[in-house]
């Protein structure tokens, strides 16, 4: 068994939530270097993200994750919390994609204090529910401000950013 990881697709960032060079954020170092890319920037302490959506792989079996990549704008201080929250609608053919999401799912880490300022960061949620091979996958992401006590903010790269994890036979 294989543990595999495949992009996630932003379909539109809450209307709070700009899409910004990452060197407005940062301090950078010298061109060309990450400054010069773009990432939504999520603003700790808000319930506010982005809409995705991902199809299930053909070689799906079980262990859904969904993991989040960025980068920490602001230095975390010993005891910082950071928490992300999804809410999910897995969607076969021939049912409805207008419903409600499910429930919200999320994943905290309680002491940031081994990341500093301008830091990569990932964090993972294990999802609940059920997928099946083909499912499409609608979900919120977003920064859940009631696990989070970090006051810097998350950039989120606005390409591979965000992964469907998942378990092959």
């Amino acid at each position: 068994m294989a543990v595999h990881r495949v992009p996630v697709a932003i379909l539109r960032p809450d209307s709070t939530v700009p899409l910004d060079l990452i060197a407005n954020q940062i301090t950078e170092a010298a061109s060309p270097s990450v400054g010069d890319l773009l990432a939504y920037v999520l603003v700790g302490g808000t319930d506010k993200g982005v809409w995705v959506k991902w199809t299930v792989p053909k070689n799906y079996v079980g262990t859904p994750v969904l993991a989040i990549r960025g980068m920490l704008d602001g230095a975390p201080g010993a005891g910082d919390d950071l928490a992300f929250g999804v809410r999910p609608l897995a969607v076969a053919d021939n049912e409805t994609a207008d419903a409600t999401f499910d429930a919200e799912q999320t994943a905290q880490v309680t002491d940031l204090s081994i990341w500093a300022d301008e830091d990569e960061y990932e964090e993972t949620i294990t999802l609940t529910g059920t997928y099946a091979v083909d499912d499409s996958v609608f979900a919120y992401v977003y920064i859940d401000a009631s696990g989070t006590t970090y006051a810097g903010n998350f950039l989120l790269y606005a390409e591979d950013s965000i992964f469907f994890q998942y378990s092959d036979a």
